[in-house]
């Protein structure tokens, strides 16, 4: 009897283990990618939910967790809902495998893709607008966050126009743990090219600069023109640690060629994930 007892008790604590480990995982999430043209977000698990926005080909989330068919994600600071028919696993990042082990799950970052609508900030080569390449590398950098489990609030997700004050009222309200705008830059001389990051105050503000520009000369092949200090107005009355980075200048022919491709874009988005990161939590 006593063997038996003892055989009981053993299997209890290794049943106990497993949960654990189940547990465990469930709540770091894995990473899922989106495998159609557009996938309808809605504010419940039913065809019938609302649709509150839309991901596209290749967009990835971390799920939260499943109901009935259905993936519960984090979308603009809200949870909402995904068929699960439309989605396929994402292997993990061999180089870095913090990108799908839920790092970021307790953090809120504020991605602030610049200008928008009316808006179309400078004007480079050919008529290329930088308002277009910062959303696409801002969605990017989204997707990079998300992967870590990171809540990931875009201050617009299309190309609308979102007043400077807006802005900062979005990131007051959610009160991120980073805030991070992003832009690329433009000059009257062919020849200025090269990517840099802004901060308003020292302090944390600064550690984030520092963090992510560091991070990004290891992958970004442009100039570095270093890590300045301004008073951009949605860094100086921003609550949370700010940066507004210059990816490169969409005037330099050179600078345009590079900055337009999807290596590029990916390149700056996993070093910034990365500078976060390391701010985070190092």
């Amino acid at each position: 009897m006593k063997v038996f007892q003892n055989l009981i008790a053993m299997f209890s604590f290794f049943l106990l283990l497993h949960m654990f480990a189940i547990t465990t995982e469930a709540k770091n999430g894995d990473t899922y990618e989106v495998i159609v043209n557009s996938l309808h977000v809605r504010d419940s698990p039913s065809t019938t939910g609302e649709i509150i926005g839309t991901l596209q080909k290749g967009n990835t989330f971390t799920k939260l967790t499943e109901k009935s068919g259905w993936y519960q994600i984090n979308y603009n600071g809200e949870k909402a809902w995904v068929a699960s028919n439309y989605v396929q696993p994402v292997e993990p990042l061999q180089d870095d495998i913090f990108f799908s082990s839920g790092a970021l799950s307790d953090y809120t970052i504020v991605v602030d893709p610049g200008h928008g609508g009316k808006d179309p900030g400078a004007i480079g080569h050919n008529g290329v607008l930088e308002k277009d390449i910062i959303l696409t590398t801002s969605k990017k950098i989204a997707d990079y966050l998300n992967s870590t489990g990171a809540n990931v609030i875009l201050t617009r997700t299309n190309d609308k126009f979102v007043s400077l004050d807006k802005r900062i009222e979005i990131s007051n309200t959610n009160k991120p743990d980073a805030f991070i705008s992003i832009h690329y830059n433009s000059f009257s001389m062919e020849n200025v090219g090269g990517f840099n990051t802004y901060y308003y105050s020292y302090g944390s503000d600064l550690e984030l600069a520092n963090s992510i520009h560091t991070s990004l000369a290891e992958e970004v092949n442009l100039r570095n023109r270093g890590v300045l200090r301004d008073d951009y107005r949605v860094l100086r009355y921003n609550n949370s640690p700010a940066v507004l980075i210059e990816l490169g200048f969409i005037t330099n022919s050179n600078d345009l060629l590079v900055i337009q491709t999807e290596e590029y874009q990916s390149g700056v988005a996993k070093a910034i994930t990365n500078g976060i990161k390391k701010f985070l939590l190092e």
